[in-house]
């Protein structure tokens, strides 16, 4: 993780911007941003540590954000909270190494590292969004728009539902806008006991790191900005066409195009699609109430991701087969990397490919083929499911696995499953 984040300082550098070491010094000393990233690195961290730390911990946090804030008002300008977080975290650290021992060391220096993670990983992905735009002005948006016909354009439909109904558009934008609270959730069910009973192997942190981690890499391989950017009004002045949701677009003739380099080019894979999905795969192996609640979160994201027209239909599939083979590799890692594993990675990856290519040099044959075009790219996402589900619930074998997500060990049984 040091040498990403130096990497990405590098190439900040390179073009100018502020890399993500500069905007974590802003967060100890200077003007700390993305509050709500704070808020669930702060919960995460309390969930995971000792009981007996918790007051002292939020104590600290609540001391530091008052002597930041008190400057501030002196000197007039506006509130921010975060300074008291990156303190406690650290002089958490420092005191699990100095003064605790054994398991309770083991159990506090995790707690940290996780909200650390977190917060590093929201810094990295805000300057990579950023490299995006000065280094990708070209955008491949009219090869997605020509090969999402074949779905139907499922992003103008959407786009034209929520905005006839006002009350379904204000939900979906919040549970878009608000994403980490769904897997903090989850988190919250998987991770409450880590600090007795030890972190499971397998939680929805992990997946999200590393869904955070790989995803963005092909945005630089397929920049693409989504339909309300390229074909609409998001950026007055900036689209091609100002059509979307209302008309779709006829031309049958794609090409990389140049983009005004005011938004990101995060539309390929849909990574709030992949997110959304580890949510509801972690979600199913914890109680009814969070299997409920992971349904729900997945179904108002996809309806987000097309409705405000962040996304077209081929990226949500695209996040989709991509976040079913990351998890492949990571689910029940007791098991190790048998057969089955390796074939269902390596057959997602395949997939996931398979699908980018298509939409880069099929998109007309993709929009002409009629109805197999859809049942192929459904069919395929239908198939890395199935093989997903045969590594997360084997159907044989003398331990019936209980929810590891949610953090129980697994239950031995003396007979085949049936």
């Amino acid at each position: 993780m040091v040498a990403f984040v130096l990497a990405i300082e590098a190439a900040a550098i390179l073009y100018g911007l502020r890399g993500p070491v500069r905007l974590l010094l802003d967060d100890f000393v200077g003007r700390p941003m993305a509050g709500e990233v704070k808020v669930a690195a702060l919960a995460l961290a309390l969930i995971c540590m000792p009981k007996r730390l918790r007051w002292p911990f939020v104590g600290t946090v609540a001391g530091v954000e008052v002597l930041f804030n008190a400057e501030r008002l002196i000197a007039g300008g506006p509130m921010h909270f975060g300074n008291g977080v990156m303190w406690a975290l650290a002089g958490l650290a420092v005191y699990a190494s100095w003064w605790l021992r054994g398991r309770e060391q083991a159990v506090t220096l995790k707690a940290v590292g996780i909200a650390a993670v977190l917060i590093v990983t929201s810094r990295v992905s805000g300057v990579w969004l950023e490299l995006t735009m000065q280094a990708l002005p070209y955008v491949a948006d009219h090869f997605v728009e020509i090969a999402d016909r074949a779905l139907g354009s499922p992003s103008w439909v959407m786009g034209r539902f929520v905005h006839e109904h006002g009350w379904y558009l204000w939900l979906i934008t919040k549970v878009y806008t608000y994403l980490p609270v769904g897997a903090a959730v989850v988190a919250y069910f998987q991770l409450r006991r880590s600090s007795t009973e030890g972190f499971p192997r397998h939680h929805i942190v992990r997946s999200f790191i590393l869904i955070g981690a790989i995803g963005p890499i092909v945005y630089f391989l397929f920049p693409v900005v989504g339909p309300a950017y390229a074909f609409g009004d998001q950026v007055p002045g900036a689209g091609w066409l100002n059509v979307w949701p209302h008309v779709l677009p006829t031309s049958l003739e794609p090409v990389s195009a140049y983009f005004s380099q005011l938004a990101p080019r995060n539309c390929m894979p849909s990574l709030h699609t992949a997110w959304a999905t580890a949510i509801l795969l972690h979600a199913l192996r914890g109680p009814r109430i969070v299997k409920a609640f992971g349904v729900f979160w997945f179904v108002c994201t996809l309806s987000a991701t097309l409705g405000i027209g962040a996304h077209y239909g081929v990226d949500l599939v695209a996040g989709f087969v991509f976040a079913l083979t990351l998890e492949a590799a990571l689910v029940r890692p007791e098991d190790g990397w048998h057969r089955r594993r390796v074939l269902t990675v390596a057959g997602g990856a395949a997939a996931f490919a398979a699908i980018l290519l298509c939409i880069r040099y099929l998109s007309v044959p993709m929009a002409t083929g009629g109805p197999i075009v859809p049942a192929l790219l459904l069919g395929t996402a239908a198939a890395v499911a199935y093989a997903f589900s045969r590594v997360a619930y084997p159907s044989s074998g003398g331990v019936l696995a209980a929810p590891s997500g949610m953090g129980e060990r697994p239950v031995v049984v003396t007979s085949p499953l049936p």
